[in-house]
């Protein structure tokens, strides 16, 4: 089940837009690791999407985890929640953002109240065990959910979050994006392909704060 905002469509246009380019922006021109050169909004985040405190309820939705359980991002208030999008079985960008995930919790450490949520984008081949087999090789911690649901269930979320899914006959092309929720279930960043884990963790620290 998915809910949103009546606000939430013209923004999504504006940020998926913004996504889009910042992706094309790190491909052709990653930044330099560290904050060296990072300016912080207002609110001190330094996200590529920094949005305003209580302006976007973060979509809701419910869907199963590799344990078989329900997740619903309304049920994780009072937790900092980032929502992504994978592939347990992708060889290209996938991979890499799992590493920097796992670098993120083990920054952060078991303590920190926060939850990653993984929104399959390949129902037909993501399998609880192809799912902690990813969450092991790129050694996550803390509370993690890898949600599968049905092909149209997984659809609605896609489109809350502006989240682009095409099948081709050798691989699975998506978005790829990190979405930050504080702990008042309102999005606060987004991050676009090649996540600095430093600048992720200051900005989960800074939510959790």
């Amino acid at each position: 089940m998915l809910s949103k905002p009546l606000t939430w469509w013209s923004f999504s246009l504006v940020a998926a837009a913004v996504l889009v380019a910042l992706i094309t922006l790190k491909v052709m021109s990653p930044r330099l690791a560290g904050t060296a050169g990072v300016t912080p909004s207002p609110s001190g985040l330094v996200a590529d999407i920094v949005i305003p405190p209580k302006s976007m309820a973060a979509p809701d939705f419910t869907l199963l985890d590799q344990d078989g359980k329900p997740v619903s991002v309304s049920a994780l208030r009072g937790r900092v929640v980032a929502i992504t999008f994978l592939d347990s079985h992708c060889k290209q960008l996938c991979p890499l953002e799992g590493d920097q995930l796992g670098q993120v919790q083990r920054s952060l450490g078991a303590g920190a109240h926060l939850s990653v949520l993984v929104v399959s984008v390949a129902p037909a081949t993501d399998t609880p065990s192809s799912e902690r087999a990813f969450a092991a090789t790129h050694r996550w911690s803390g509370d993690w959910h890898w949600l599968i649901g049905t092909p149209d269930q997984l659809a609605a979320v896609w489109k809350a979050y502006s989240i682009a899914v095409q099948n081709t006959p050798d691989n699975i092309l998506h978005s790829s994006v990190l979405y930050l929720v504080d702990r008042d279930g309102f999005e606060r960043a987004g991050w676009a392909a090649g996540l600095e884990p430093n600048l992720v963790t200051h900005d989960v620290r800074l939510l959790l704060s």
